[in-house]
């Protein structure tokens, strides 16, 4: 029974050592993924707020424009995906009982 035991244990640390090792494989090329390099302008027109996005990076990268509301709560655009070297815009207004677009932000990921 003693045997067993220990047996099961090291079979156990064993299972523990080699799923951390898969673990630090998968998450070695995420450490390694590019970061936000988006390049970004905002503005403010009849009433409705723009971004406009600028990937020069190599991989895909997203945003959404932020409407800042007044009294009304923020509205946001869909997520906007930029591949590599493009260039893309989208806008968003605020809801009915709002005062106006009062600012413009960029939430980046997606």
């Amino acid at each position: 029974m003693k045997k067993l035991s220990k047996r099961a244990f090291v079979t156990g640390a064993a299972g523990i050592a080699l799923a951390g090792g898969v673990g630090l494989a998968t998450a070695s090329p995420a450490a390694a993924a590019e970061p936000n390099v988006l390049q970004c302008s905002t503005w403010i027109a009849d009433d409705m707020a723009y971004g406009q996005c600028y990937n020069p990076g190599s991989q895909m990268h997203a945003f959404s424009v932020r409407a800042i509301c007044g009294w009304a709560p923020d509205t946001y655009s869909n997520w906007v995906y930029v591949p590599a070297g493009a260039t893309l815009y989208a806008g968003v207004g605020c809801g009915p009982y709002s005062t106006g677009v009062g600012g413009v932000g960029i939430e980046y990921g997606g």
